[in-house]
């Protein structure tokens, strides 16, 4: 009887083990899809941002002629390309300034990590309560 019981905690266990890492690879890979890495100009952008930070927003904030001005003693192209630009496009460009005052290209991954563990973490913690609370229950039976 002991060695039944043993045998069903021990299936139980690699089940909510490989549960847990197949959820969390699912999790992983719809994140992946849903969110894909940016590509090469956006990368280079941000980091272009992130290096110019101080230079960048007191430019986004300036009047349209002072940014003119601005502009032409610049030599990066960033600036005569958002002067070009329309109204909906310099909104992103200001919101991607805002968001790449930190940025670094490996964020991305860290991101996918930390959310693998998140996932299987919690689903093996639940994985687990379910087993205690089915233990309890075949105990009580």
């Amino acid at each position: 009887m002991a060695d039944e019981e043993d045998k069903v905690e021990r299936i139980s266990s690699a089940i909510s083990f490989w549960l847990s890492i197949i959820i969390s690879m699912m999790a992983v890979y719809a994140y992946c899809i849903s969110t894909p890495q940016d590509d090469l100009p956006t990368q280079k952008m941000r980091l272009f941002f992130r290096e110019n930070i101080m230079d960048v927003s007191q430019f986004v904030k300036l009047p349209f002629d002072e940014q003119k001005a601005f502009a032409s003693k610049q030599k990066h192209p960033f600036y005569t390309s958002y002067m070009d630009a329309s109204e909906i496009e310099k909104e992103k460009i200001r919101a991607l300034i805002h968001v790449s005052d930190d940025y670094s290209p490996n964020h991305y991954w860290l991101n996918v990590a930390f959310l693998w563990v998140i996932v299987f973490s919690t689903v093996w913690f639940i994985c687990k309560t379910i087993e205690g609370v089915l233990a309890v229950a075949r105990d009580r039976a």
